[in-house]
């Protein structure tokens, strides 16, 4: 959506600046030519799903991931500025006691030995 909503101001910009007229005689636009064009091209826009069905369900499939990974960007962001502890224990050491109570209950079972496999 940033894209688009960039690409929307830059063209706003662009025909907004004066045209050179040491360029040489070109066709000149006039503002309603430029918006019927417009209209048209967002008329054949809209159908484009329609003749391409395969490529709108691709390209909807990477839009949901791309919003997913960058969702998870941002939450990732999110949680390592707005913790106080930061991302290491509360001393600056690496976080450490990462077994559960259920983990530590277990019966120790020793490797090489053969009978209680």
């Amino acid at each position: 959506m940033f894209l688009i909503r960039a690409a929307f101001w830059l063209c706003i910009v662009v025909l907004l600046i004066p045209a050179n007229p040491q360029t040489g005689e070109s066709p000149r636009i006039t503002m309603i030519n430029a918006f019927l064009a417009a209209r048209a091209t967002v008329a054949d826009l809209s159908g484009f799903c329609e003749r391409n069905p395969d490529v709108c369900v691709t390209g909807n499939a990477a839009f949901e991931l791309f919003t997913e990974k960058a969702e998870n960007g941002a939450r990732i962001l999110y949680r390592y500025l707005h913790d106080p502890d930061g991302p290491d224990g509360p001393d600056g050491s690496a976080p450490s006691g990462t077994l559960t109570e259920d983990d530590l209950t277990q019966p120790w079972v020793d490797p090489s030995d053969e009978t209680t496999a």
